[in-house]
């Protein structure tokens, strides 16, 4: 073999070397990136309560289970979880004992099933009470779910007492706003709506439902049981009640100047 030969040789030996190097370094750069892009894509896709009904059954499972446990079992990182919501409760691991509440359950003991009540839903936030389904409960979870990008995250847990919305006040729906029964599609016109404002944002609406304990306060100082077929439209109150899955089972209307 000629030394011209061995030179040829040698050189292609060394680019296919540097081609080599170059490929991986290439293809781990966009391992990293995508990487990067996973960890940094966090929620789920799906109806929220099914969502955050999902996350609970597992960490319930696990908090059953004799072999393993929700940190073991890595659920506080679930993409479900918004990155704060993951850390904080990352921060629990190994420092739990058998008496203390558990930061997702919200109980000391860990219940057989539970049960999920609605707070509060809009199409980017929705609050949720998580309490045992067998039993009145002294404390309960209070769960907020927010949406970006089609995606649903728990971004708030809460423990609290007694079955009530916390930081609420005695009532889970308490907003200022307008009467209107002539509602577009796909809202049902069959149903009085309050529209309000919510975090600067207007154009909000929930259905009302009303029954014999709901009470309206005129603008003279009355007060009696509502009779919806006395409203008129776009009249501005400050309404009571309790966010249902369907609507505001309403408490209270005090109508305003």
């Amino acid at each position: 073999m000629t030394n011209k030969r061995k030179y040829i040789i040698a050189i292609l030996v060394v680019v296919f070397i540097l081609i080599i190097v170059l490929l991986k370094g290439l293809f781990a750069g966009n391992d990293k990136i995508d990487q990067v892009q996973v960890e940094s894509t966090r929620g789920v896709i799906g109806d929220p309560i099914d969502v955050m009904l999902d996350f609970y059954e597992l960490w319930l499972s696990a908090k059953k289970s004799t072999s393993t446990n929700p940190f073991a079992e890595g659920i506080t990182k679930s993409l479900v979880l918004s990155q704060e919501m993951s850390d904080k409760l990352s921060e629990f691991e190994g420092k739990l004992s058998d008496s203390d509440i558990d930061p997702v359950l919200c109980q000391t003991s860990v219940p057989e099933k539970l049960r999920a009540r609605p707070i509060f839903k809009q199409d980017a936030l929705v609050q949720m009470l998580v309490l045992p389904s067998n039993k009145q409960s002294g404390t309960q979870a209070s769960v907020t779910l927010s949406a970006h990008d089609g995606l649903w995250e728990i971004t708030e847990i809460k423990c609290g007492s007694g079955e009530s919305a916390p930081e609420q006040g005695e009532f889970s729906f308490d907003r200022e706003g307008w009467l209107l029964k002539s509602v577009p599609p796909p809202l049902d016109s069959r149903n009085w709506h309050l529209v309000f404002e919510e975090d600067g944002i207007p154009g909000h609406t929930a259905p009302l439902f009303f029954n014999e304990q709901s009470s309206c306060k005129a603008l003279d100082g009355t007060e009696s049981v509502c009779v919806a077929d006395s409203f008129i439209e776009a009249v501005k109150v400050h309404l009571q009640g309790n966010m249902t899955e369907v609507g505001v089972d309403v408490r209270r209307i005090e109508f305003l100047e």
